[in-house]
């Protein structure tokens, strides 16, 4: 049987002092793949992801995660927050967040926080999912004259109760789950409770990915995309923008446009056809259920580690190093920020 960690004694005593645990498990996974596992573990499903990278274009990078079956999901829309604590067990439960969005963001973030054991990486646990472009008006006033078709959240992020990590080095995968103090439940129950989440994602393992896994529908029709710019808006905007970039108002501007078209295969199928084509720095597959956020980005991966923020931006050949990136750093006290 394979060996669970911590032992229930070490639990316990951190349970006790008030502290949020992690119980996990390791199995050799050198057959599988990110995709494999993602398969295997959650289907794709509604409320779970992938995250994973690919470095210079060519080697896989170390870590890939996946998370499902959040028990907590914190949504921004329109200035306002909710959330919804039952989410495992019933996905309209919403209620107000209570408290201004960054403020319940700034609290939910001081709530999950966890003391990651040494032997795990610090991404195992935590919060997962996206801060649109929208929430930078929770911190500067700017004029909304864009329309909103999509109407999407502004912000969406997932507390996963189970995650899994596979480290691409040691050939392994890494089940976790967290149990949060929170909760009022005993010692004897939190662990007992974590622990079946983990055996349960370990049996998961053992079966065959769901689906078709060869066939990613190369024979399925694709209709011609539409864009939401005419040919000659778009150039103007390019136009306005060179303006603005000899005024001085700006140096560096993406003139994007949104592409739509009919998709009739699974959301996921159009993942993995992603990160064969354009494998990428930092790549994603969100399944919110509703909709789905999906990328393969080659230009920016930001990381912080040890309260240390660092950037990794690949820059047009045409534009000097110091075009962009993190000038100066972030010390310690940024922990002020969620305690």
């Amino acid at each position: 049987m394979t060996a669970l960690s911590p032992s229930f004694d070490a639990f316990a005593a951190g349970w006790a002092a008030g502290r949020n645990q992690l119980v996990y498990a390791r199995l050799a996974a050198d057959l599988d793949t990110p995709v494999s596992l993602m398969l295997k573990l959650a289907e794709a499903r509604p409320d779970s992801f992938i995250l994973e990278s690919v470095t210079g274009g060519e080697v896989r990078g170390r870590y890939s995660v996946i998370g499902m079956k959040p028990d907590l999901i914190w949504q921004c829309r329109d200035g306002a927050a909710r959330i919804n604590r039952q989410a495992r067990f019933d996905p309209e439960a919403w209620e107000d967040a209570g408290a201004a969005p960054l403020d319940s963001l700034r609290a939910l973030i001081a709530e999950a926080r966890i003391d990651m054991p040494a032997d795990l990486p610090p991404i195992a646990a935590g919060l997962f999912g996206y801060l649109g472009y929208d929430m930078v008006r929770l911190v500067e006033h700017l004029p909304q004259t864009n329309a909103d078709p999509l109407d999407l959240p502004d912000a969406v992020l997932m507390r996963p109760s189970v995650v899994a990590v596979l480290d691409g080095v040691k050939g392994e995968v890494t089940v976790v789950a967290p149990a949060w103090a929170a909760s009022g439940l005993s010692a004897r129950a939190a662990y007992a409770q974590a622990a079946e989440r983990v055996m349960d994602a370990l049996r998961d393992l053992d079966r065959q990915p769901a689906g078709d896994t060869r066939d990613l529908g190369a024979q399925a029709p694709v209709g011609e995309p539409v864009s939401n710019f005419t040919r000659d808006g778009y150039l103007a905007a390019v136009e306005r923008a060179k303006d603005y970039i000899r005024a001085g108002d700006i140096f560096q501007v993406v003139p994007s446009q949104r592409w739509a078209q009919p998709f009739v295969l699974p959301p996921f199928a159009l993942y993995r056809s992603l990160r064969r084509t354009n494998p990428s720095p930092f790549m994603f597959f969100f399944n919110f259920g509703g909709f789905q956020v999906i990328g393969a980005s080659p230009e920016i991966l930001v990381r912080l580690r040890a309260l240390i923020a660092e950037a990794r931006i690949d820059m047009p050949a045409d534009l000097p190093p110091i075009a962009a990136g993190l000038f100066g750093y972030l010390g310690y006290d940024m922990v002020r920020l969620v305690e």
